[in-house]
């Protein structure tokens, strides 16, 4: 495991210990396996035709009713996540960015978002989202079920 895949899996474990951090990434998850828009890497969106794990789990919620699209994705995830747990959304988006430019990127672009090599991208996320929140019980909880 590279250092990058090992930052993302920290990051997603610490996020995903909390509830409102594991309902982000159950809604990213299945986002991603829906397949209806590419999977971007760290905060970036490219015309609603793909975006981060995040703006996934913002699309996901919108698709399942669970309120309405008003265009405020960062507004809704912190609203999920919840204003103590934020920044722990900002370090996974950033680890996500990481390892993306360092291991699935098909050009070394500095600004902007990488151009991915996505369906391997697509694929490697999807696993560890099912791997890290399989992993464990939340607080005193079980595992709930991610898909």
């Amino acid at each position: 495991m590279t250092r990058e895949e090992r930052e993302l899996r920290d990051s997603l474990r610490r996020l995903a210990a909390t509830d409102g951090g594991r309902r982000l990434l159950q809604l990213s998850l299945r986002g991603i396996e829906t397949g209806e828009h590419e999977l971007a890497a760290g905060c970036w969106t490219s015309k609603g035709d793909a975006g981060c794990l995040f703006q996934q789990s913002y699309w996901q919620g919108v698709a399942e009713g669970v309120f309405e699209d008003d265009g405020k994705a960062r507004a809704w995830v912190s609203g999920v996540a919840g204003r103590e747990h934020y920044h722990q959304v900002i370090d996974v988006i950033a680890a996500f960015d990481r390892l993306a430019r360092a291991q699935y990127a098909r050009s070394g672009r500095r600004l902007g978002p990488p151009d991915l090599d996505r369906p391997r991208w697509r694929m490697v996320v999807s696993q560890m989202l099912v791997e890290v929140l399989g992993e464990q019980k939340v607080g005193d909880r079980e595992p709930i079920s991610v898909i």
